[in-house]
């Protein structure tokens, strides 16, 4: 596949993951990676920010040894920038920051210091007033933070944008200013990811698998390449490939074939 896949299952929010951290059964919070590995995930998404006072030892044993053992990049997924920037001090290009808001304190301090540590950054287009409502000033934030982050030499590859997906059952027009920002986006940085997390949008809804894969084959022909999601989701993982194909992204549908026979023709 072309999009970039994020797994995001090892998340404290969730009671049986947050009993592993809890009971500090790595093996089990391995297994949980392992799956995900098995599905195509390229990053492991880690967040233990439900551990309060112990989110950095959780964060950082469990990602050490999703390193260590398996070798596969991970996701550091921390709303704490001093925790992210010891997350790049001590993972650097195996790990991608998850993630920076877009405030001033950000763009003076943390974000020339991370744009030097080799680890990927994902950017969130919200300020310090809170998510734009429109996407010009969504995109000038993304504009702002690609400068800085060029400017201490960051590579545009490392460098992805999160332009908010909202939940549609309080906010649909949010949703349609995301997939906006991205076009502008994607015109003026094409070689930056675009980034979201995907069970966002179905939050607080029944029928939450059919929304978030619904929402993903709207989003890719806007330009979204990198997705934070359930790589275990079969469903969602066929649709991306359907939708890869619809969009141009799948020269002569190849992916979508070799699937389709390595299923033996089963779907």
């Amino acid at each position: 596949m072309n999009t970039i896949l994020i797994g995001e299952r090892i998340n404290s929010s969730n009671k049986k993951v947050r009993a592993l951290f809890d009971a500090e059964d790595v093996d089990a919070l391995l297994d949980l990676a392992v799956k995900q590995i098995d599905c195509g995930a390229d990053y492991i998404d880690i967040n233990a920010s439900m551990m309060m006072a112990g989110e950095k030892e959780a964060l950082f044993n469990t990602a050490g040894e999703v390193i260590g053992r398996h070798g596969i990049n991970v996701s550091i997924d921390s709303a704490d920038p001093d925790l992210l920037l010891s997350a790049a001090g001590l993972f650097g290009e195996k790990c991608l920051l998850n993630s920076f808001a877009c405030t001033d304190e950000v763009f003076k301090r943390y974000l020339p210091e991370a744009s030097v540590s080799g680890a990927g950054i994902i950017v969130m287009l919200k300020n310090d007033h809170g998510v734009p409502s429109d996407s010009e000033t969504r995109a000038a934030l993304a504009e702002k933070a690609i400068g800085i982050m060029r400017e201490n030499g960051m590579p545009d590859e490392k460098i992805f944008i999160d332009p908010v997906f909202s939940p549609m059952a309080t906010d649909i027009s949010g949703l349609m200013t995301a997939l906006a920002t991205m076009d502008i986006i994607v015109r003026q940085y094409p070689d930056c990811h675009l980034t979201g997390g995907l069970s966002n949008v179905s939050y607080g809804l029944p029928m939450r698998r059919l929304i978030n894969r619904t929402f993903l084959s709207m989003a890719l022909p806007h330009g979204l390449n990198a997705v934070i999601c359930d790589v275990t989701d079969r469903d969602l993982m066929e649709t991306l490939i359907a939708s890869e194909s619809l969009s141009g992204l799948d020269k002569g549908c190849r992916n979508l074939l070799r699937h389709y026979r390595g299923q033996g023709s089963k779907r």
